[in-house]
């Protein structure tokens, strides 16, 4: 058959040419697959067949282009550049339509003009570049540079050391680093994100009864349930009612896996890509049930797993067949052959392992489920029957049948021989597995609620089990008032509980959402289904949801963003199962885990701990949003400064479309004279200590409510740009300026033109340093005065040298008239006072009369 993306799909068979003897054919599945890269364990060589090669290799089939993220802010600046592109051509088109109407009267008559400029199109053009300053060509340039020192920050920052893997945060991009501060939903795994995927078994109930407590104590005494059942086990008591549950029940647990064991100095090391399996063999060695080899033999598929103990025995079980998990059957099981009988051992969930078992679970078994659910244990049913010997020679035979299927349905067809060997089981057990939580979560889920960011839990995990780990860790609190929207049957059962729900939390403050995996299965399809979901996560705080499948996780990521498109999402997890719900999200941050690099892979951020959130939200994200917010409003505004200036002249001038200042000095302005020492000021530029930024929560929504950029502030500031625009133009002008122009040699019009200029790049520059939020700190202020060192020497440079007097005639010793004049002097002072004056007395009166959260917490830091 064609080949598929998925790895683990391997379909076809070999068969010896000419020879129709099935027992002969070889299946291709995912056992005998050997992707690149794989080690051979016990195997000193193979026969090996390349079927699918070149593009139709599983690495060259999931190969994809990367996928570019945009953040809204760089949306944001695209639709300024956009504007200002538009303004530029409505001007230049206002103007060639006054110029040419207007001739002889407010415009200039055209036997003034060049020949070339009569032309109605090429005047238009020669407006164009007049006036082509007001689109800053270094925008981007500088735009990118200030983002990549923002992800270098994270890189660097200390907070986010993990001393365990000697790494700190990981930045892998840096396009969204801004929205990192502006988040208002976020959507977090359980497993490995909030826990520490270090499973340690708990407890467990056999032969009727919880066998008690198996962790150790905070002095390390072992617990009395292990101590027991080591001692019923060791001393062999046939006779004792208990004895044959457990042995049955760990001889399970050490028999029915995908474990490794590897022995060192005598003891066993278990290593396996589950936690929970290597926690369960794990006890089973630890009360004598110990798992020592497992060695496949030479001819077939089955392998030989030898156990020791109880005791001195040592038992050997042959692995005929197993049935691993899969998020759709949600259990695995092993056939084994143990001396002369075929056992079949099943372990998975219990809302599925009732269905398989003789008998329904005993009013102990659910009352020990639900007990141990409520401890935030993560719990399995442990199943098993004997299967007689023609049975399984008939069932063998049609798995091996469906194995061999090279179509769509062999997945399927697989799936229903294997089911079919799994009926008729009796319950042997019910294991539960802690998962600690991980070092300060519960702390950062009260700053991240209190930041005014919808937190979602999504998980696998039983609904009880789900509701108890949320409560440890403060996602709902004593407090909460809840809501539960599970177990729906159908579209309308689904309706109704979602809409009950919200009539529940509508009239609380502190509210918490309990969904689960089938309720969404029948809600997803259906609007009024997923407006009433998106409802329920506006009125309630934080939401859990449990028994969720990988793409359950991604379809609630994508709810969130089509009905509500300014919304910013971000997704936590660290395993492949993630990876669809952090590809889907705005920002997708990985935990550093322990089921792989599939989730960091994927991810825009990596860190080792859920508790570095705090600081990548509270400091990172929202100084980012803070620093790129400030950047480009300050960059557009200081060319629309420059703008006025020709826009005025333009019609004082008559229309002519002569430009205002010197070409080669109004260059340097988005080069030089107020753009490289942005990406100090701004970029190094701290509100707050890290410390206090990180205990301060209520600063952070200015983000998510989009309060440093809008419609009203970004108005705000053009406006301010054209006031100091008119203002920087017209007091030089009034005192000094002069209608003859001559744009081959000096004369006071360009005079008047650098006294202008200069004004204009002190104003913008000490426009910077009011916005600043430490204005008189040494990261303010030396680049700013290095800055205006910068101007000066360039002024310099194009008045007093050769280079400068042919490239630039018209500026020719003209500071030093500059300084000569009084007038010049006046005019410069008066226009920075005047042009700032309003900055200055707005700032000061905020900070006194009505300071923002931010002034508040920089006053009692």
């Amino acid at each position: 058959p064609n080949p598929t993306v998925v790895l683990s799909d391997v379909r076809g068979y070999l068969q010896p040419r000419g020879n129709g003897d099935e027992s002969l054919i070889c299946p291709y599945t995912e056992d005998n697959f050997l992707p690149r890269g794989c080690v051979l364990r016990n195997t000193p060589w193979i026969l090996g067949v390349a079927v699918y090669v070149g593009d139709d290799t599983k690495t060259r089939l999931n190969a994809s282009t990367s996928r570019m993220k945009f953040s809204n802010m760089q949306v944001n600046l695209n639709n300024c550049v956009r504007g200002l592109l538009v303004a530029l051509c409505v001007l230049s088109i206002y103007a060639t339509i006054v110029s040419v109407v207007g001739e002889g009267g407010i415009a200039a008559d055209s036997d003034e003009l060049m020949p070339a400029a009569r032309n109605p199109i090429i005047r238009f053009f020669m407006f164009c570049i007049t006036f082509y300053h007001v689109v800053p060509l270094s925008l981007y340039v500088m735009y990118e540079m200030l983002k990549l020192l923002l992800a270098y920050q994270v890189n660097t920052d200390k907070q986010m050391y993990d001393p365990v893997r000697d790494v700190k945060a990981q930045a892998r991009t840096a396009e969204i680093i801004e929205e990192m501060g502006q988040v208002n939903f976020l959507f977090s795994d359980k497993t490995g994100t909030l826990t520490a995927n270090e499973m340690v078994f708990a407890r467990c109930h056999c032969g009727g009864a919880d066998l008690g407590e198996f962790r150790r104590s905070a002095d390390g005494t072992e617990g009395g349930g292990m101590v027991e059942t080591r001692r019923l086990l060791l001393s062999s008591k046939e006779k004792d009612p208990l004895f044959e549950p457990l042995l049955n029940m760990f001889t399970c647990l050490a028999v029915c896996h995908s474990v490794q064991v590897q022995l060192k100095d005598g003891q066993p090391n278990f290593t396996g890509m589950s936690p929970d399996e290597v926690a369960l063999v794990q006890v089973a060695h630890d009360v004598g049930s110990s798992f020592r080899s497992r060695v496949r033999k030479k001819a077939g598929n089955t392998s030989e797993i030898i156990l020791s103990g109880p005791g001195q025995s040592e038992r050997k079980f042959t692995v005929l067949h197993e049935l691993a998990f899969t998020s759709d059957r949600k259990r695995m099981s092993v056939i084994v052959r143990h001396r002369s009988a075929i056992w079949c051992i099943t372990k998975g969930a219990d809302s599925v392992m009732e269905g398989l078992l003789k008998e329904k679970f005993p009013e102990a078994c659910n009352r020990d489920l639900t007990h141990f659910s409520k401890q935030g244990l993560r719990t399995l049913v442990i199943g098993m029957r004997i299967v007689n010997t023609q049975e399984y020679e008939m069932w063998d035979a049609e798995y091996t049948t469906a194995r061999n299927i090279i179509d769509e349905s062999k997945d399927e067809r697989m799936a229903e021989v294997a089911a079919r060997i799994e009926l008729g089981l009796k319950l042997v057990g019910i294991t539960a597995v802690e998962d600690k939580l991980q070092e300060g979560v519960p702390e950062t889920i009260d700053l991240v609620k209190a930041a005014g960011i919808r937190l979602w839990v999504l998980t696998g995990d039983k609904t009880e089990t789900a509701v108890d780990i949320a409560r440890s860790c403060r996602l709902f609190s004593g407090n909460t008032t809840m809501a539960f929207a599970t177990g729906a049957v159908d579209v309308e059962h689904a309706v109704r509980l979602l809409q009950d729900a919200h009539t529940s939390l509508s009239a609380s403050d502190d509210t918490g959402l309990v969904l689960d995996g089938t309720t969404l299965l029948h809600a997803m399809g259906n609007d009024v289904c997923r407006k009433l979901i998106y409802d329920l996560g506006i009125v309630a705080r934080s939401c859990i949801c449990a028994r969720l499948s990988p793409m359950q996780k991604l379809e609630l990521v994508r709810l969130v963003r089509e009905q509500n498109r300014r919304a910013i999402t971000m997704a936590i997890g660290d395993g492949a199962n993630d990876v669809p719900m952090i590809q889907g999200a705005h920002v997708g941050i990985a935990i550093r885990g322990k089921e792989g690099t599939q989730a960091l892979q994927a991810s825009d951020v990596a860190i080792s701990y859920f508790r570095f959130l705090v600081p990548l939200l509270l400091c990172h994200g929202r100084r980012a949003y803070r620093r790129i917010a400030i950047f480009t409003c300050f960059y557009l505004y200081k060319n629309v400064v420059l703008l006025m200036a020709d826009a005025i002249w333009m019609h004082q001038d008559k229309f002519r479309a002569r430009i205002v200042f010197p070409e080669y000095l109004s260059i340097g302005l988005n080069v030089v004279y107020v753009t490289w020492h942005l990406w100090f000021v701004i970029g190094f530029d701290r509100d707050l200590p890290d410390e206090v930024a990180c205990r301060r929560p209520e600063l952070y929504p200015v983000g998510p409510e989009r309060k440093l950029f809008n419609a009203r502030v970004f108005t705000k500031w053009m406006l301010l740009g054209a006031i100091h625009g008119s203002i920087a133009w017209l007091v030089p002008f009034f005192l000094l300026g002069t209608y003859e122009y001559d744009k081959t040699q000096p004369c006071q019009f360009w005079e008047c033109s650098t006294v202008v200029f200069t004004s204009m790049v002190f104003i913008v520059n000490f426009k910077l340093v009011l916005v600043a939020e430490n204005p008189l700190s040494r990261i303010t202020w030396l680049p700013t005065i290095g800055a205006l060192l910068t101007y000066f020497a360039c002024l310099g440079l194009l008045s007093y040298t050769p280079l400068g007097k042919s490239f630039q005639p018209t500026m020719y010793e003209v500071p030093t008239q500059v300084v000569a004049s009084p007038q010049a002097w006046i005019a410069f002072a008066i226009s920075i006072g005047a042009a700032l004056s309003l900055d200055i007395v707005e700032k000061v009166s905020v900070y006194f009369m009505c300071p923002s959260k931010l002034q508040l917490a920089q006053q009692h830091r």
